[in-house]
């Protein structure tokens, strides 16, 4: 049983949405980050705390699951049309007073919206309300048409009859229906259309108690998805609107044109993000950053002061202050500590690097403890994994690895201890030790002149390829 203290939100996603040439419903296809139900979902939160009800296809199982305890779910049998979905919901709507209706195909739709519908049908709870908007782009969309008494006499969808006039009155497909006169209005509605099916637009004027409209504020939120085409069209507007929320909020963003933010990120004031940066998921930014440029930050967090130059971030947290430099890659699990600094090619993967602990220069950390104040010399290997487990390595306080030294795990290297370059660490070493690995240097005198001896001039060869 739904909450039924405050107004009900039906969602209806049983559309085959065949237009996405998609094998995935069209309902779960993301914008701003998230699946479009999701969307629809939070506006009906924002409403209302009563349970949304959302009426799904029998061979949505996807969809299903996604929505487990989230809302009431709801079948329709056969794809007869929009108007044939909500009467599958009845049984679950009967005696819950007035109703707001929404297509699942709406993300960019808001709470406030729908609460301005909300209110206009609070003073008589016999008429309906329809959300309307003026446009001179009425393509896909059905024209409202009043009679003399400037009540709605029809909506004409736009298979039926496109509109002619320049600049038109059109449904957005979101409704406030009283009950029980919703009932008599759809089982009144035929399928004698273009179509062959029960549209809900024509329920409006068959409601007993007539239906008043409601205008659209903005009219990015009657953007409705039906195509690749109208998916990049919602995309680009949710990421306008995420922009403009965090550019009032603080943050400077130098192109928004080329700068993509989904919708769940956070960012701290005088955070600057440079041209195309891109943030995805749920991505939390301190104060006082700077991410960027063609920086990739996906369900990271972030402390104040953080510079993360062209790289890519998934799945990690950075403490205050951590610099990044361009062209390295961090792993899920990896924590970066206060100070710390990753230089340029480099890649991390979950691993802990200590506070002010440097990795420079074109080094591969993976599975790894690094304490405080270690530096990682150029070039230098953490051997996780021995070809059916990855082990642990543990490197202690200011310890130093030499150039090019590969640390075969499981090992530790000791507190403030030191290895020589080129060596393969195989063996704890302990604190303030040093430790080397490699073979005795030898010098061979002479040896290039005897070995080029029977070589031919380079000049010479050349020469004679070139003939």
């Amino acid at each position: 049983m739904s909450d039924r203290s405050g107004p009900r939100v039906v969602i209806l996603a049983a559309g085959r949405g065949s237009r996405m040439v998609s094998a995935r419903t069209k309902a779960l296809h993301t914008v701003g980050g998230l699946p479009m139900v999701e969307h629809l979902l939070r506006a009906a939160a924002g409403l209302s705390p009563a349970l949304p009800l959302v009426i799904t296809a029998p061979d949505q199982a996807e969809l299903d699951e996604f929505l487990n305890g989230r809302a009431e779910v709801a079948h329709q049998p056969e794809p007869r049309g929009s108007g044939d979905a909500l009467l599958a919901a009845r049984t679950q709507l009967e005696g819950d007073g007035s109703f707001v209706v929404v297509p699942v195909d709406m993300p960019l739709l808001t709470a406030g919206t729908l609460r301005r519908l909300w209110e206009a049908g609070s003073a008589t709870r016999e008429k309906g309300v329809l959300l309307t908007c003026f446009t001179e782009t009425p393509q896909g969309y059905g024209q409202v048409r009043r009679g003399a008494d400037g009540e709605v006499a029809e909506i004409v969808e736009w298979a039926d009859g496109p509109a002619v006039a320049a600049r038109v009155e059109v449904s957005c497909g979101v409704y406030l229906f009283p009950q029980p006169g919703v009932w008599s209005a759809l089982e009144r509605v035929t399928t004698d259309n273009s179509q062959g099916e029960r549209y809900l637009s024509w329920a409006p004027q068959l409601l007993p108690g007539g239906c008043r409209t409601v205008e659209l504020e903005d009219i990015s939120e009657m953007l409705q998805v039906n195509d690749r085409l109208q998916l990049a069209e919602a995309e680009r507007a949710m990421r306008q609107r995420t922009l403009r929320r965090l550019m009032v909020g603080g943050v400077t963003v130098r192109d928004p044109g080329s700068t993509w933010v989904d919708c769940d990120v956070e960012v701290g004031q005088d955070t600057v993000l440079e041209p195309a940066t891109v943030l995805r998921g749920r991505v939390r930014v301190g104060s006082g950053c700077q991410i960027g440029p063609f920086a990739e930050l996906v369900d990271c967090q972030l402390g104040d002061g953080c510079r993360v130059e062209r790289s890519q971030l998934r799945l990690c947290s950075l403490r205050e202050g951590v610099q990044v430099g361009p062209f390295n890659r961090v792993r899920p699990g990896t924590e970066l500590r206060e100070g710390s600094h990753l230089g340029t090619f480099t890649e991390v993967v979950r691993s802990s690097i200590g506070p002010g602990s440097q990795v420079p220069h074109l080094s591969y950390v993976g599975d790894a403890e690094l304490d405080a104040d270690v530096n990682i010399g150029a070039g230098s290997i953490i051997a996780n994994w021995d070809g059916l487990a990855k082990h642990r390595t543990v490197v202690g306080e200011g310890a130093r690895i030499g150039s090019d030294t590969v640390l075969v795990a499981p090992v530790s290297v000791g507190r403030r201890a030191y290895t020589g370059a080129g060596s393969v660490i195989t063996k704890d070493v302990p604190a303030g030790a040093l430790a080397v690995s490699r073979g005795t240097q030898r010098n061979l005198e002479g040896w290039v002149e005897r070995h080029r001896a029977g070589a031919r001039p380079v000049a010479e060869v050349q020469a004679e390829e070139a003939e």
